[in-house]
């Protein structure tokens, strides 16, 4: 970590880079310590939806990425160095692939999971809704393992409308149509 003189008043990418073996997010230019290595519990239900993605969208032109993985959401900056957004979502998905760069993802990928962690439910529940929102991801699912319970928002325009919460039965994920995700393969 910089010392306490050459810490920035507002992170970009260009700092974030220079950061030694960080695992960390940088949101709206401040940074965030990720938590601790999840849980097997955690790593288990991302396993299983990142497998049951991967087989559903096989054929369809878009990618299934998992953590670790950089994903820039520069909005209107013109140099990737100064982006104040830079997350590793759990899981997310991209049917544009020209944003997969050799390092990250540049722009909003158009579906993100991310598995609460019991440490800092907000993160997933306020602060990245309010980011994803904001730079259009087009659909958000948080996955709650404890509560068994899987919450959908979809971009309605510029915003995100009511979510869906999902306690059983499937999930129909709206912008890959027939996707149909058995709740009960997710927490398996």
């Amino acid at each position: 970590m910089p010392q306490a003189s050459q810490i920035p008043a507002r992170y970009s990418y260009r700092d974030y880079l220079q950061l030694p073996d960080c695992s960390c997010e940088i949101i709206n230019g401040e940074l965030f310590a990720m938590t601790p290595a999840p849980t097997v519990r955690h790593q288990l239900v991302l396993r299983n939806v990142l497998l049951l993605l991967v087989e559903r969208l096989k054929g369809s032109g878009c990618e299934v990425i998992s953590a670790p993985c950089d994903v820039l959401l520069p909005g209107d900056i013109k140099d990737i160095g100064d982006t104040s957004t830079i997350v590793q979502p759990d899981i997310f998905v991209v049917c544009d692939n020209f944003k997969l760069k050799e390092k990250y993802c540049l722009g909003a990928p158009d579906l993100i999971v991310e598995i609460v962690s019991p440490s800092r439910p907000s993160m997933d529940y306020v602060k990245k809704l309010h980011i994803y929102e904001k730079y259009g991801v087009r659909e958000y699912w948080i996955v709650n393992y404890q509560q068994q319970e899987v919450m959908v928002y979809k971009l309605c325009g510029n915003e995100y409308g009511a979510p869906k919460t999902h306690v059983d039965g499937h999930i129909e994920p709206g912008i890959f149509g027939d996707l149909g995700l058995a709740l009960k393969d997710i927490f398996a």
